[in-house]
Formats: C-alpha cells, structure tokens, sequence
C-alpha cells in the first residue's frame, strides 16, 4: 500500500504545485499529516507564552497539508468522492488559544499551550476527565481553478473547513478544477467542538480511497459530505449567516437531485429534521453545514 509521508507538505491549495504523489482511482492508500502548527510545539519547553509569541512575530505556516496528490483521470468538470476509511490518533496532541482569537483579552493576557496524552482511545485531559476520541480531519482540499490558497482557507475547494463529519466513515464529494484534481490533507483533531471553539490539535494516519465521477451536477456549488446516516453540505462565506443560506441551498438542490423532492417539500422537511451547525467560527471567511438524516430520504421520482 503507497504509503504518503508527512514531510511532503505544502502550504497552500495550488494547481501549479507538482504532485508528490500519484494514485489510481478506486486504490487504497495511506497518508501521514502533521499537526496544525508543523510540529512546533511537541516538547513542553516550545509550549511558554515566550516560545508562541516568538513564533507567531516571527511567522509560520500554520495547517500544513500533504500533497498535492495526484489522481489518476480526475479532469476539470469531474467530481472527486474521497472515501475516508479510517484515521488513526497520534500519542501526543495540543490544546490552547489565541486570547485575540475570540476577542478574549479581558480574560486572558497571554497564548496557552497544553500538550496532552491520547491513549487507549481517549483525551487525557486531566486527573480526573478522559475524552473519547472523535477524530477529524480538519483540513482537505483540491486545487482551486485559479488561485492559490493557503491551506488555513477555504472556499469552493474546500480546505479548513474543520467540519466534524469529515471523518472515517465518510465520503467527501469535490469538484475537480485541475488535472488530477490535486488533493491535499492536514490539521487532524483527535476531538474539536463545532465551530471549532477549539480542539486538540494531531499529527494522523489516514487511509483513504477515490473515486472519479465523470462530469459533476450543474446545481454542486459547495463540497459535499456523506456519512452513514446524514448528508451534510457545506456553506463558506463570511458573515456566518450567509455561509448557513449557502449549506441551505446546496441541500435543497442535492435532495431534488437525489429524491425528486421539490424544493418546496424538502425545505418543509428541513425545517422539521434538519440541523444548521458551524464548522470553523474562529475567523473569516466562516464554514457552516447543512445536516439532512438520511432514514428521511424518500424517492418522488
């Protein structure tokens, strides 16, 4: 099994990068991401409020991806389905905030950074509170058709768009602007609270498929997700609202697509058993999902 190591990181979503790697369409493969910050601070003495502020005045990359990889007769105009097998935690992750981040500064005058073990399937958050794991991948992408990217943005090609149901389990659907459509991954969360209030932030393993789909529907806008038992779409914008009136959309037009519903009936239903949640809340522009439970779809064709 090819096996796509984390050294082979970029910065941005670009479609004049050269791949790193090359996969064939329905073959299983296997790929290593580094955590949000590039590894920076994995030893408690690169975890002071000194050590952050001298890295933030000095500046990094922050959600370093792997790729670009290139899938094999992914054309623009196509669709890549990218199906997320499984995602395996790393042993060590990190937790911590920006007191500018939430306009937080009354509360908290300086950066915090808290390494914490993951074991046995948990968070060790402290003495006395154990997390289950609920792992994430908080960052994936293809090449945008003109633009260059960076990897801690996101638009119509996805990106860190930190939406919980990106995960093992789950299918993610995206257009294909470049040859080979050029996906990349990064910034995985061992676990994250919606909107991404915050998380704990990991290096991961995580095995994936694709699957070409010749053409793409005229109404796709927005990157689609499927899990066992929800579609999800995904809005971006900024404000917050719009990216909600986005996912909204994009659900109305997937489920006329795949029931025959009318737009009228599946928004009745929407608003019945439907969920609006943010994905990434912390700057702009802002990623919100529309989530429709599957055991509701009904056939009207």
């Amino acid at each position: 099994m090819q096996r796509i190591t984390r050294d082979k990181l970029t910065p941005v979503f670009d479609r004049r990068l050269p791949p790193v790697a090359r996969v064939l369409p329905g073959e299983v493969f296997v790929v290593e991401t580094e955590d949000s910050r590039g590894g920076l601070t994995r030893v408690p003495e690169h975890t002071t409020p000194e050590y952050l502020l001298a890295i933030r005045k000095k500046g990094y990359y922050g959600n370093p991806v792997t790729g670009p990889i290139h899938v094999e007769g992914a054309r623009p105009g196509d669709t890549l389905a990218v199906h997320i097998l499984e995602q395996t935690c790393d042993t060590l992750g990190y937790m911590g905030y920006w007191p500018f981040l939430f306009h937080l500064e009354d509360f908290f005058d300086r950066p915090a950074t808290v390494l914490v073990e993951i074991r046995d399937g948990h968070v060790l958050f402290s003495g006395d509170i154990r997390i289950p794991v609920r792992p994430v991948i908080g960052t994936l992408g293809v090449a945008p058709p003109i633009e260059a990217v960076l990897s801690g943005g996101m638009g119509r090609h996805c990106g860190n768009v930190d939406v919980q149901e990106i995960a093992a389990g789950s299918t993610v659907h995206l257009p294909v602007y470049a040859e080979g459509a050029l996906l990349c991954l990064g910034d995985c969360h061992a676990i994250q609270s919606d909107g991404e209030i915050g998380s704990v932030e990991m290096r991961s393993e995580v095995t994936l498929r694709c699957e070409v789909i010749a053409g793409r529907s005229p109404n796709m806008l927005w990157p689609r997700v499927e899990t066992a038992d929800a579609l999800v779409t995904i809005g971006i914008a900024t404000p917050l609202e719009e990216a909600a009136r986005q996912a909204l959309r994009e659900m109305l037009f997937w489920l006329e697509e795949v029931t025959g519903m009318s737009k009228h009936e599946a928004y009745l239903l929407l608003g019945c058993i439907g969920d609006w949640r943010p994905g990434q809340a912390q700057v702009p522009n802002y990623s919100m999902r529309c989530i429709f439970p599957k055991q509701y779809l009904r056939n009207r064709k």
